[in-house]
């Protein structure tokens, strides 16, 4: 009979604007396409699985959380149309589950008679969800290895709480040289950070134009 190899379990927790932003910031301009910045997040949790093999081979994909702000009523329709698309078609994806909260919308434009013309969309509550989910997920043992894709100090908490837990928590940002590279760190802990280049952006990018009609 033989015997099981045991495998490192990787999740993925994905900050789906914080990347958006970062690598159109990075790789594109400010001209760009919309469809500019988005990645693929099967093939960004199995690039990051990839990218740790050398240090531990036995690392395998469990799950990639994609976590963003969901358009609402006030968002143009076809904007919301490209999200349900979109979103739809990353949940249909093996081991990628989509996690959203509504954008909280305020004006950013009014007519002379003071009728709001455009909204403006903000996330709120999805660093707190990720926070959320991470630190839970360390609890309830569904997962050895978790990789933040963000930048976001407000994660911080619940990495440190993933860690005092004991699991092995590592981060991943879009960096380009000579820029500094930025990366979460906790007090007293060396958390492994991937950086992600221009070459790891071309391998998982996604060019879909998902505001086009199907």
């Amino acid at each position: 009979m033989s015997e099981r190899v045991a495998t490192t379990r990787i999740a993925v927790f994905l900050d789906y604007q914080n990347s958006w932003h970062r690598t159109r910031e990075l790789f594109g301009s400010p001209s760009a396409p919309p469809t500019m910045g988005h990645v693929h997040p099967r093939r960004l949790g199995e690039r990051l699985c990839d990218l740790g093999r050398r240090i531990d081979p036995a690392r395998s994909l469990s799950e990639v959380r994609v976590y963003r702000g969901q358009p609402g009523l006030r968002s143009h329709h076809k904007l919301r149309l490209a999200f349900d698309r979109q979103t739809a078609r990353w949940a249909a994806l093996d081991d990628v589950s989509v996690h959203t909260r509504p954008l909280r919308y305020s004006p950013a434009e009014r007519s002379r008679e003071g009728r709001v013309v455009r909204w403006r969309g903000e996330e709120k509550g999805v660093d707190v969800l990720l926070a959320l989910h991470l630190a839970l997920g360390a609890r309830d043992d569904q997962y050895d290895v978790a990789v933040v894709v963000s930048a976001d100090t407000d994660l911080l908490p619940a990495i440190e709480e993933a860690v005092r837990i004991g699991k092995r928590v590592e981060t991943a940002s879009w960096w380009k040289a000579p820029l500094p590279r930025r990366a979460l760190h906790i007090p007293g802990r060396s958390l492994w950070n991937h950086y992600l280049d221009a070459a790891d952006f071309a391998a998982v990018r996604d060019d879909t134009d998902y505001l086009a009609q199907p």
